[in-house]
C-alpha cells in the first residue's frame, strides 16, 4: 500500500471505531451504526450503477474486497461494558465493568 492510502485507511478506521466522533466527547453514533452506514454506502458506490446481472469489473471487485475487509476488521474491536459483581476477600462485594467483545 502507498503511504497516503495507508494514512487514509487509518483515519477511516479510527472514525469507524469512534462513531465518527473524532473529538472523543462520546457524542457520535454507535460503532455498529457507523459500520452499517459505511457498508451501505460502499454497496451503493459499487453496485449502484450496475443495471444487469453481469460480472463486476476487476477494479470494482478489488475495491469491494479491500473496503469490506477494512470495514469488517473494525468488528474485532467493538466491545460492550457489562456490570459484573466482584467478590473481594474480607470486603463487601463491588460492581466492576466487565468487557465483552461483541462479534
Amino acid at each position: 500500500m502507498y503511504t497516503a492510502e495507508l494514512e487514509m485507511m487509518k483515519e477511516r478506521f479510527s472514525k469507524l471505531l469512534l462513531g465518527e466522533d473524532m473529538s472523543g466527547s462520546g457524542k457520535g453514533v454507535s460503532t455498529a451504526v457507523t459500520v452499517s452506514n459505511a457498508i451501505t454506502n460502499l454497496y451503493v458506490s459499487v453496485f449502484g450503477q450496475h443495471q444487469r446481472l453481469e460480472p463486476l469489473y476487476s477494479d470494482k471487485k478489488r475495491m469491494w474486497k479491500r473496503e469490506m475487509t477494512c470495514l469488517l476488521s473494525v468488528c474485532n474491536y467493538i466491545v460492550e461494558f457489562v456490570p459484573a459483581p466482584q467478590n473481594l476477600q474480607n470486603k463487601p462485594s463491588m460492581e466492576v465493568q466487565k468487557i465483552i467483545f461483541v462479534i
